[in-house]
This record gives C-alpha cells, sequence and structure tokens, in this order.
C-alpha cells in the first residue's frame, strides 16, 4: 500500500497542475431571488438595473462556470451579448428543479461578480440550455471561447480554443502594467 502512495499523490498533483491551468478565469453564476428575511448570511443586496429594483438574492449559486459545457453567443437587444449555456447533466437537474418548484421569480446572472442580466422564470426548463439574455463584453467572449466550445461546433474547439488564448495573451501584453509605490507613500 506504501509504495502506491507516491504514485497516488504524483497524480494527484498532474490533477491540480491541470485544474489551475484553466484557460480563463471568467465567471458566470445564476443565483435565485431570495427573501430578506432570511438575514444576511444568506441573502445579498443588489441593484437591478432592468427592471429597475432592489432586491436580495441568495449568496449560494445555482448554476456556476463549473456546470456549463458549451455557450452560443448572440447580440443582445442592449449592444452586449448574450448567451445560450449548455449545462451538464448536475446543471441540467439543478435548473430544472428550479424553474419547476419557483415559477414567476426572479433570477439573476452575474459575470465576473457585476450584475449581468435579471430574468423572470416563466416556464420549466428541460433540456439544460441556460439563458442570459444579456451583459456580456467583448473580452468575456474570448474568455468563454477559450474555456468552452460553441453549441454545434464542439469539433472545432481546439482551433477555436488557440485562437482564443493567443488573443486573450496579446491583450494582456498590451495592458499598462501596475507602478510600484514607493516604500514611504501612502495608499
Amino acid at each position: 500500500m506504501r509504495c502506491f502512495l507516491p504514485f497516488l499523490l504524483l497524480s494527484m498533483l498532474s490533477l491540480e497542475a491541470a485544474e489551475r491551468k484553466q484557460p480563463s478565469t471568467i465567471s458566470i453564476r445564476l443565483h435565485a431571488e431570495g427573501n430578506p428575511r432570511e438575514g444576511e448570511t444568506f441573502v445579498v443586496p443588489v441593484t437591478l438595473t432592468n427592471p429597475p429594483k432592489q432586491t436580495v438574492i441568495r449568496k449560494v449559486p445555482l448554476i456556476s462556470e463549473r456546470d456549463i459545457v458549451g455557450f452560443y453567443p448572440f447580440a443582445a437587444a442592449d449592444g452586449t451579448i448574450g448567451c445560450y449555456f449548455k449545462l451538464d447533466a448536475s446543471g441540467t437537474n439543478k435548473l430544472l428543479q428550479h424553474t419547476t418548484e419557483f415559477r414567476d421569480t426572479l433570477v439573476v446572472a452575474l459575470i465576473n461578480g457585476r450584475v449581468a442580466c435579471a430574468m423572470m422564470v416563466g416556464q420549466k426548463i428541460s433540456d439544460g440550455i441556460m439563458p442570459v439574455h444579456s451583459g456580456f463584453l467583448p473580452r468575456e467572449m474570448v474568455e468563454l471561447q477559450a474555456r468552452y466550445p460553441i453549441i454545434g461546433k464542439e469539433k472545432e474547439f481546439p482551433e477555436q480554443q488557440k485562437k482564443a488564448l493567443a488573443l486573450l495573451k496579446q491583450v494582456r501584453k498590451q495592458q499598462p502594467k501596475p507602478k510600484p509605490t514607493p516604500k514611504g507613500a501612502q495608499q
């Protein structure tokens, strides 16, 4: 048993290294509307722009980027970009349960921690396709292309990912580097 331990540790380290090499750091979270009486341990206040409203959402997301296996972008009416996300089996099940149980409630999509859009749960979603109607920026589209295949073009994903990673690398090079502050200067 002891002779297998080093091999197990080595394989775990290589898995951890592979996880750290994720090509992008985009976060996509779908949060359910909460109840203010649940307390700040479970909900957080957010300000929605469309519809203009102050509400609370649950801190624990229904769906996260870990549940996504593909996406399909489209132009949104507000000038941003929207996406359909294909979910894995776990994400499909969570979305189905929520849309069956909580009709006529809001869900809020957060992209990299900012409110992207709010949507009303109108019907049961059983096909595992989660819409986010707006809120994505062009750079985030490149990050999505580096991480997920476009629905219907899964075979082209290696080339898509290669191009997106090259573009992200180029953008990072062009960003100004932060200037160090002197030791005696106040921040």
